[in-house]
């Protein structure tokens, strides 16, 4: 489907239905359609593929796009072929006469884009066919998976490194949702990419609500968490293990929640099944372990709850990232038991080589610092990938939503800084709690401890407010965690200066009960009219019907957003309907008679809400 090169955004409106590009998507475009290498991190829903999609549809011939699973490429492709773009994808689920035809149309040139996995394409057949007729360019999306500092680093990735040296003139577009600056310089160094067109977008995603609530009884408090939200939404619980992901679903079935368990345990045939029943709705909740969800493009996803601590940040922003792809509203909850660390901790311990086990142990202690702290969740996560977020309060997260409040610690910080001095800045920060609220160890008598002037000072308060104190400690770098082989706290020159008596310093304590209503102070990434509901649930119906008729997953066919827009502008003709958002030439053609027939029938029923009708803009 090649179009104008030189008008980029008129194929933007007719084919994907939008205006205008979301930040960082326009410069990227251009790079590809100038023939340079790009690369771009932008977070999850933040329009990576748009990115290559705009581009191929453009270009003459066809571009390659190398996604490492199968689940992910069928969704990109009935997307890609409900917008009308030539697409396709070359699985073990292909039989032998479809890939047939799919390699006939790419070397007709009537293919736009066509997705395969990393595995097929190291095979020296296709590399062959490919050389017959080189692509447009590559598209690399999940680009960290082919970087060992990454948090879902994929062997048979690094086939990718050898695409400069068998196509020469071919660029490559590479793209991620996570990457910190060490995992994107690799990234750029093993693909080979040349002076690329780059653009690291920023992480802050708006529309997340972040939260972190001790773990107290998680069953119920997951319960009440989900039973919290507007009714059908759609949520992924994660779980570490086979055994509690199932007890988990098995738990909120019995209360009332569609509930479904997902794990790598589970039959290859089972587990396509269950994810393509959530995808199409008839699941509210998909409790899994962090097998699920790479694959998965579902847009509307509400909440992702952490049920368990992760083991990375890394990998806790990309899990988080599949809530609220489309922009709208949506909460991440993690529930925090200290615990966990120990139990990750012993897993690392067995099964790491020394240098792996220290670096994991780093991870896992960040990730832990994360959610002992009471600072601002986004300010803390946007850091980490070291970006600055300068405003004072968020507004959407937990801290900053006013659910902690401030007292006054001053004295106890000073009290564990002076411990930490007085033993050497030597020791873990158990150890050191035992020491300020006197405990009476052998290790402690052992090293003459208990003979140190802050030896049971803090003994009127219990050992979990001393580490949460030390964990506030740090998230102010009052305090840094020591390299090397036993890591332990030691004191920053700010820390230095608050013992000796400069300064004051605050703790922040949980001040809520169960449960949260914390999504009251999440904000929409977009400013859509009011609506009536009565109408947005007529057309959703209309479009889980159309969904289940073609075997594609309901935002294929419209996004919340267009039935949002359809409720309330209320379009009379093709017209207007063509004005919706994500409404391009080819769903206007398919759908647009359909609705219009609902939504006129269903007026006519209720003539009231005619009057409710906003004007409608493109938007």
């Amino acid at each position: 489907m090649a179009t104008d090169a030189h008008n980029p955004l008129q194929t933007l409106e007719q084919v994907f239905g939008f205006t205008a590009y979301r930040p960082n998507q326009e410069v990227l475009v251009n790079g590809v359609l100038a023939g340079k290498d790009v690369f771009g991190v932008m977070p999850t829903g933040g329009g990576k593929s748009l990115c290559y999609q705009l581009p191929a549809v453009i270009l003459p011939g066809c571009a390659v796009v190398l996604s490492p699973l199968i689940a992910l490429m069928k969704d990109q492709v009935d997307n890609a072929c409900a917008m009308g773009i030539k697409a396709a994808c070359i699985t073990s689920h292909v039989t032998l006469d479809e890939k047939r035809e799919i390699a006939r149309a790419y070397r007709d040139g009537t293919l736009d884009l066509l997705y395969v996995a990393p595995e097929r394409l190291a095979l020296g057949s296709f590399i062959d066919f490919l050389q017959q007729r080189p692509p447009s360019f590559f598209a690399i999306d999940e680009a960290h998976c082919i970087s060992e500092w990454g948090h879902d680093f994929r062997p048979d990735y690094m086939f990718l490194g050898e695409l400069k040296n068998l196509f020469p003139q071919v660029p490559c577009a590479a793209f991620t949702a996570t990457a910190t600056e060490k995992v994107a310089i690799d990234i750029k160094t093993r693909l080979r990419l040349h002076d690329p067109v780059a653009v690291r977008a920023s992480f802050d995603r708006t529309n997340l609500f972040y939260e972190v609530r001790s773990r107290t009884d998680g069953n119920q408090q997951l319960l009440d968490f989900i039973q919290d939200q507007p009714q059908g939404s759609s949520g992924i619980v994660y779980r570490t293990t086979r055994k509690t992901v199932e007890e988990t679903a098995e738990f909120l079935s019995r209360n009332g929640i569609q509930a479904q368990a997902y794990h790598a345990g589970m039959e290859a045939g089972e587990r396509t099944k269950i994810q393509d029943d959530y995808i199409r709705d008839h699941y509210q909740v998909i409790v899994a372990t962090v097998a699920f969800g790479m694959g998965i493009d579902k847009p509307d996803v509400r909440f992702v709850v952490h049920y368990d601590l992760p083991k990375t940040i890394e990998g806790y922003y990309q899990e988080t990232g599949r809530a609220g792809r489309d922009g709208d509203p949506s909460r991440c909850l993690l529930l925090h038991s200290s615990s966990d660390v120990a139990k990750i901790g012993y897993l690392i311990d067995l099964s790491e080589e020394d240098e792996e086990k220290k670096r994991n142990w780093a991870l896992l202690r960040q990730m832990d610092r994360y959610a002992s702290s009471s600072v601002c969740r986004r300010k803390s996560l946007l850091g980490y990938f070291g970006e600055v977020y300068a405003r004072e309060n968020c507004g959407a997260c937990d801290v900053c939503a006013g659910h902690f409040k401030e007292i006054e610690a001053t004295y106890e910080a000073r009290v564990m800084l002076s411990a930490i001095a007085r033993t050497k800045q030597r020791f873990g920060s158990a150890y050191l709690c035992e020491i300020v609220t006197g405990a009476n160890t052998d290790r402690i008598r052992s090293f003459g401890h208990n003979e140190l002037k802050t030896y049971g000072l803090g003994k009127g308060k219990p050992r979990p407010y001393w580490r949460r104190l030390i964990d506030a400690l740090l998230a102010e770098n009052y305090l840094v965690i020591s390299e090397g082989e036993y890591p332990v706290p030691q004191m920053t020159a700010a820390g230095q200066a608050l013992m000796k008596g400069e300064g004051e310093f605050h703790l922040r304590e949980d001040t809520r009960i169960e449960p949260s209503k914390a999504r009251k102070n999440t904000t929409a990434a977009n400013d859509d009219p009011e609506y009536d509901q009565s109408i947005f649930e007529v057309l959703r119906k209309l479009r889980t019907k159309i969904s289940d008729e073609e075997s594609v997953p309901p935002y294929v066919v419209f996004s919340d957003r267009t039935l949002r827009q359809m409720a309330a502008y209320q379009p009379k003709n093709e017209s207007e309907f063509g004005r919706l958002h994500g409404v391009g030439k080819a769903k206007l053609e398919r759908y647009a008679e359909q609705f219009l027939a609902e939504l006129n029938a269903y007026l006519e029923e209720v003539p009231e809400l005619r009057e409710k009708a906003v004007a409608i803009k493109r938007v």
